[in-house]
């Protein structure tokens, strides 16, 4: 018969008495300690293992043990014992050994995450030079103007797919990973779906430096003050997973590969430049991006020196990029763009004007102009947009225009833009802005 080894600190073997017991009815029978709280009916996961060899002699994951799994996020090797019958010899190890791991496990929550490993481009950024405002500035302030700097910086991480992991002190620490479920499902191959995740990544940087100068604006109106920051970007594979005290726990990256971002971001100080990307990076997108300059270097902790870039900006232009940056001068140059975009829509068809009889159109402007704001904002990130558009639409359907008719808005939004920008309108920027509302437009309709 077979044999099921527990690898502890000393192994121990049980001989298996029927092919097609389970795990746990196996420690059972030689009374061997595995904590199994509901009784071995799959309603906990106090009993699950980690299977260090023989994966191919245990029984596929059932639907109880399967729904778990699915739920917590679990690699293959981890099982439930009550539920996965052995047929061949194994080797595991037990998760739940004392009462406080069982304490640390029965703490997670619903879709925790016990420990993944991903593909993962991942950010530091810092501010230069944050002790001196600190230093010079109420309490008050300090908490006042950090909170508005991390909300604005953050919103291009977000907004272009990425994930805030962390707020270190005056620091961020931000992470874009490969989603295997939508790397399967996609008609992408491995090689192009890393090149659109860092270019994403590169899209949030390059858009936080543009964030940045807004917020210097504010800063040294208010605070007679300005700030610069430096950023880390470096790619590799993470471990995923929740991470703290079994009451205060946080999902978290970490490994080598956050080691070497946040080590990138300090050799910035040292070379006086402001974004520094890895080789493992630049390989992808070296087509894409200007470099100011390669630096050799040899990290803390490495043995062996590396290549970081320090990157200026897309050297072609990035048509999402363009589309933000462009709307986001429009409205400088012309805070009244949507009440102009209305005018036009309403002046050149008529027949629309009663769908807004009983509008107070300064309101609908307003309305219009934070979604349609909110949606350029987010095109780097499609799962966001949609719903986004959908709402846009929605609120049109409800003041009576129909789906048909949405392409009419299109082009009163290129005369707005274009009123707006004056001299700055080219015929670049208008071809960029035609083929998006094409797209907008549709996804608008979208049910």
């Amino acid at each position: 018969m077979f044999d099921l080894s527990f690898l502890e600190p000393e192994r121990k073997t049980l001989k298996i008495k029927r092919s097609g017991d389970t795990i746990l009815e196996t420690a059972i029978a030689h009374n061997f300690p595995l904590y199994h709280l509901c009784g071995g009916n799959a309603r906990c996961t106090t009993c699950r293992v980690f299977v260090s060899d023989g994966l191919d002699s245990l029984s596929e994951r059932n639907d109880r043990e399967k729904t778990i799994a699915d739920r917590k996020g679990w690699p293959k090797e981890i099982r439930l014992s009550c539920q996965t019958e052995i047929f061949g010899n194994v080797e595991v190890q037990r998760i739940i050994r004392d009462e406080e791991d069982l304490k640390n496990i029965t703490s997670e929550r619903k879709n925790s995450k016990t420990g993944e490993e991903c593909y993962a481009a991942i950010l530091f950024l810092d501010i230069k030079g944050f002790t001196s405002f600190t230093e010079s500035s109420l309490a008050y302030d300090v908490v006042f103007v950090l909170n508005r700097f991390f909300q604005e910086m953050s919103d291009p991480i977000l907004n272009n797919g990425g994930f805030i992991d962390k707020f270190i002190g005056d620091g961020i620490l931000a992470y874009f990973f490969l989603d295997k479920t939508k790397l399967q499902t996609s008609q992408l191959t491995l090689e192009d779906a890393k090149k659109q995740m860092f270019v994403q990544a590169l899209r949030a940087c390059f858009r936080i430096f543009d964030q940045l100068k807004k917020f210097n604006v504010y800063v040294k109106e208010r605070f007679h003050h300005e700030f610069d920051i430096r950023l880390g970007l470096h790619a590799g594979q993470v471990i995923y997973g929740d991470i703290g005290h079994s009451d205060h726990k946080s999902q978290t990256v970490l490994g080598d590969t956050v080691n070497v971002a946040s080590r990138l971001e300090a050799l910035n100080k040292k070379t006086g430049t402001r974004f520094l990307i890895s080789d493992e990076i630049y390989q992808y997108v070296s087509d894409k991006i200007q470099i100011q300059k390669k630096i050799l270097t040899k990290l803390r902790g490495k043995t062996e020196r590396m290549s970081a870039y320090s990157v200026l900006g897309f050297k072609e232009k990035d048509q999402i990029l363009e589309l933000q940056r462009s709307l986001e001068l429009a409205l400088q140059l012309n805070p009244n763009l949507a009440r102009d975009f209305y005018i036009h829509f309403l002046e050149t068809k008529p027949e629309f004007q009663k769908f807004f009889q009983n509008t107070d159109m300064e309101t609908q402007a307003k309305k219009l102009l934070a979604m349609f704001g909110k949606t350029i904002e987010r095109l780097g990130n499609l799962n966001q947009i949609q719903i986004e558009l959908q709402n846009l639409g929605k609120m049109h359907e409800e003041m009576g225009i129909p789906v048909t008719d949405f392409g009419e808005i299109a082009p009163s939004l290129l005369y707005a833009l274009e009123k707006s920008l004056g001299d700055q309108w080219n015929a670049e920027w208008k071809s960029i802005w035609e083929t998006a509302l094409g797209s907008l437009v549709r996804l608008m309709g979208m049910k």
